[in-house]
């Protein structure tokens, strides 16, 4: 019952916390959409970007606040259910009480009652013995009373046995009423008052389990729909808005626009000639990438199954980071991100020149972690590509039994190329060893499979022909669950899929 109380005083306050975020949120980007007005330069792509940037953060502090009135709904279901198992918890022992009264008012009363029959029992005892001229002890009141004459002594010895046998009777009458409460109370009532009330404590822990679900449920539908506001897939997210901004384009317009005020100036400077350098020469200033080719291009070029950028950060996350906590789920610091992934770029054939063991690595592995992951996400192909995405999911999605989808997922694996297939399996053997560092780094399949399932699964909403792009977003919304569960069964099944 305290539990129930608690949680429900957890979700008031962190209703309390969403709430004030989220409307700090919408002030915040209602007043820079304002100062974004009244600026002299309203076009442009920066300014448009900026302002859809404000937007985005304006529907999230909505969602926000939505997400604090589900809070709230669901902590005030919960007070409502302590409040009416108190109740019922109440009724159940006042009933238990009243009981136990009725219980111990027969026993009082059975001792009254006992009292009076060893009374007038001993009176009748003494009246016999004095009746029979036997020697009795005498009180200090009848010191100095007369003696009785034999028909006095046998009048007081009937009236006595008289006595006694309405004491008896009395007696016997309140014993086998006591005896019948007590036995009612031990048989009926209390076994009773026992079951009503683990029933009373079963039903609140059904209701806890409930309402703590939904409230699950409600913060993975807030987690979702920020996500969804803030990388979508119609080109409005965030990431998307910036590579929209067009500076030099921007430059250009505002430089058109003042044309009009600006007296012509004649042109009297020598144009610049570029020079123009060999195709030799263009290959030494721009190296192979890494990002952004192709699993098969790679191999191609390399001869290895296996891209190098994947062997390294993989074993210097063996080395320096199986026990750091929260491993994978952690962001490193972009700048050194962006480091690594030029480092990468431009290291041409040999991905060798990446120094993992230099302390700047060593000192944050979440670095080379973001930038592993980094590598997945701008694979023009997914690891699990976009044509096999329709068959993992219906897979997932269809086979209920574990032993046929793990065999179906076996049977889809084979079919991929030899660098997808050496890349996956590679990858599932290094996460298969994070996650049996669990104890340490907090990382178990379920964590590892929700971080990578939209990173390493395809799809193909692309396609016009699968509907518009708000059916599409929806479509992918409602499978994510089935790519993180296809990541899971791969994880967790990995001896047997690559057996």
């Amino acid at each position: 019952m305290q539990t129930v109380k608690d949680i429900s005083f957890f979700l008031k306050k962190r209703a309390l916390i969403e709430e004030e975020y989220g409307r700090q949120m919408i002030k915040l980007t209602q007043t820079m959409s304002e100062t974004v007005d009244k600026a002299p330069l309203r076009t442009g792509t920066l300014s448009d970007s900026w302002s859809s940037y404000l937007k985005v953060h304006e529907k999230v502090g909505e969602n926000r606040v939505r997400f604090s009135q589900d809070i709230v709904d669901i902590s005030d279901d919960l007070l409502f259910l302590h409040r009416d198992t108190e109740k019922e918890r109440k009724q159940i022992k006042d009933l238990g009480i009243k009981h136990e009264k009725l219980l111990g008012d027969a026993d009082i009363a059975l001792e009254k009652v006992k009292q009076r029959y060893d009374q007038m029992s001993e009176e009748w005892e003494k009246a016999i013995l004095q009746k029979n001229g036997e020697t009795v002890a005498v009180t200090k009141k009848a010191i100095f009373k007369s003696n009785k004459t034999q028909a006095q002594l046998g009048k007081i010895e009937e009236e006595a046995r008289t006595k006694a046998g309405i004491a008896d009777q009395a007696y016997r009458h309140q014993l086998k009423l006591t005896n019948q409460s007590r036995n009612e109370y031990y048989t009926v009532h209390l076994p009773k008052i026992i079951t009503d009330l683990k029933a009373v404590g079963d039903e609140c822990c059904v209701a806890m389990r409930y309402q703590l679900a939904r409230y699950a449920y409600r913060f993975e539908q807030a987690l979702v729909s920020d996500g969804m506001e803030i990388d979508p897939e119609d080109g409005d997210g965030l990431r998307s808005l910036a590579e929209k901004i067009d500076h030099v384009g921007d430059l250009n317009g505002y430089i058109q626009s003042c044309q009009a005020r600006v007296a012509k100036v004649q042109k009297l400077d020598i144009p610049f000639r570029e020079y123009s350098m060999s195709a030799s020469a263009l290959q030494v200033l721009n190296p192979n990438p890494v990002f952004g080719v192709s699993l098969d291009e790679l191999m191609e070029r390399t001869g290895a199954e296996v891209p190098l950028i994947v062997l390294k950060c993989t074993a210097a996350v063996e080395l320096y980071g199986l026990h750091s906590t929260g491993i994978y789920r952690l962001s490193g610091t972009n700048s050194q991100i962006l480091k690594l992934k030029t480092a990468f770029d431009r290291g041409n054939l040999d991905a060798n020149a990446v120094d993992f063991n230099s302390e700047e690595y060593m000192c944050d592995v979440n670095n080379i972690t973001s930038v592993l992951k980094l590598w997945f996400r701008e694979l023009p192909d997914p690891l699990l590509p976009r044509h096999m995405y329709n068959d993992f999911i219906s897979k997932a999605i269809e086979i209920g039994d574990e032993r046929k989808r793990v065999l179906a997922f076996h049977t889809l694996i084979n079919e991929l190329s030899d660098a997808h297939y050496s890349t996956l399996k590679h990858l599932m053997c290094h996460l298969n060893k994070i996650q049996a560092n669990e104890e340490h780094n907090r990382m178990g399949i379920s964590n590892l499979a929700t971080i990578f399932g939209l990173t390493l699964m395809g799809n193909d909403t692309d396609d016009p022909r699968q509907g518009s792009p708000t059916e599409q977003d929806n479509r992918r919304l409602a499978e994510m669950q089935y790519n993180v569960c296809v990541v899971h069964t791969i994880l967790e099944y990995y001896d047997l899929i690559f057996e």
